[in-house]
């Protein structure tokens, strides 16, 4: 589904098309932060990770992670996240948009992940 040598691979591959770096470590971060809010928020059949520090470049999502809505939150959530990199405000500010979106996805009928 999604793995941190992933998004690390898309970063180095925007920077060397000329787009601003992003530090490996706030790739990290938001790897983190991300699987964090959706392990609290009960998306995941199992802990991935615990901890920022548990974080190597072998850590991926499976969607074999997932519940169900999970699997669903993740189609809606993920292509926002991304988007999101390169517009990073800080740790509570991402939390909040994570937050915005899970209201939004809850809204939602439960076979939709539309965009709305």
């Amino acid at each position: 589904m999604c793995s941190i040598a992933w998004d690390l691979d898309i970063v180095h591959r925007h920077t060397r098309a000329g787009f601003e770096h992003v530090p490996d470590s706030l790739v990290y971060h938001r790897f983190f932060q991300f699987l964090d809010f959706i392990q609290q928020h009960g998306f995941t059949v199992r802990t991935v990770v615990a901890s920022l520090a548990e974080v190597t470049p072998a850590t991926t999502l499976r969607n074999s992670d997932l519940s169900d809505e999970g699997f669903r939150f993740i189609q809606y959530a993920e292509p926002r996240w991304c988007r999101r990199l390169h517009k990073d405000t800080g740790p509570d500010r991402e939390w909040a948009f994570l937050e915005r979106w899970l209201q939004r996805f809850r809204k939602l009928p439960a076979t939709s992940t539309r965009t709305a």
